[in-house]
Formats: structure tokens, sequence, C-alpha cells
């Protein structure tokens, strides 16, 4: 589904470095399966892994078509794009889905390996953030393992503060937001 929400728009890119394309932040939406599943095939095993905490060989156009058509009023998933010849590519996701009590949300995001180091997964973390302050959310928190250092570097940045590791050896990094006084769980 389109996003209806205002508060969450298109956005140009950081004016990008000689030789190198501009890119575009929106939202994600019907239409975007293909380009998501693209994206998807262009992974080496680690990243899925790092991404979704298991290997997964395949993205199915029925996995594609859930992820590109959230409930943007809800939660919010975020593609950054680069003008191509006969449309666009994807080349970063960033999403953060809703907690069912509503005080939370976890954040996660994941760039194409060739793209990496160019402010992507920045641009896509400030516009998840900008988005949950918008809403009023309280809190967003990320899952992290110990392999993925860039990850846990940019959450650092950016305020989000990280406990003892879990079970899994994964470290669960929280940023507080000014929503409304309520407090994470």
């Amino acid at each position: 589904m389109p996003a209806k929400d205002p508060r969450i728009g298109a956005r140009r890119g950081r004016q990008p470095k000689p030789g190198r394309k501009p890119w575009l932040l929106r939202p994600l939406r019907t239409g975007d399966e293909d380009r998501l599943i693209a994206f998807f095939q262009s992974h080496t095993p680690e990243t899925v892994y790092e991404r979704y905490g298991y290997y997964l060989p395949s993205m199915s156009r029925e996995r594609a078509a859930g992820l590109v058509g959230v409930d943007q009023d809800r939660d919010c998933a975020l593609g950054i794009f680069e003008p191509a010849a006969g449309g666009e590519v994807l080349h970063a996701v960033g999403r953060y889905c809703l907690e069912p009590d509503g005080r939370s949300a976890e954040v996660a995001f994941v760039v194409r390996e060739s793209k990496r180091h160019r402010g992507m997964a920045t641009a896509l973390l400030e516009e998840l953030i900008r988005t949950a302050r918008a809403r009023r959310l309280p809190a967003l928190w990320a899952l992290v393992s110990p392999a993925n250092l860039e990850m846990a570097s940019v959450l650092r940045r950016h305020g989000f503060v990280f406990g003892p590791r879990d079970v899994t050896d994964a470290a669960r990094g929280t940023l507080v937001l000014d929503g409304g006084g309520r407090r994470p769980r």
C-alpha cells in the first residue's frame, strides 16, 4: 500500500560525489516487489544472515509483497533507489515494525554491499527516527550480532545505547525518543 502518512516523504540523497549517481529515499510500496527480490539476490550469505538472523536462500514473490506492502500508517518501510534505464534500482532498505503494545518498534536496515559507506544507512536511520518522533513513538530498538560492527556503529552515532548480549549473543540497542513520556519495556 502506498504511504498515506504525510510524515513519510520522498527525499533526495546527499549531493553525490563526482562520478556517483543521485539517489532517492522513499517509502516502499506495492510495485517494488521485483526490485526487492533483485536487491535480495545481490546479497552475500553473510548479509542475509546479519539481516534476517538465519540463512534464507531466496525471497518469494509473496514474501516480497508482504515486505513492500506494509501498513505505512503503523510501521515504516523505506528504500533508497537509484534512477536507471527502465525504472529504479533498489540499493538499501530500512524499516521499523511497531511492537503490539505500541511502546517501541524494532528497527533494521540493509545496504547493498557495493553501495556501502555512502551514507545510505545513515539516511535511512535518520528518516526512521524522524518518522518515529513525528508519530510520538517512545523508543526504537535493534538486535545486533557481534559480527555486525557497522550497524552497531551507525546506531551508536545516533544515540542508541546497548545493553548486555542475550542468549543468542546479540546485543539490544535502544534509542529513547520523546514520545509522550511513555518508556519502552
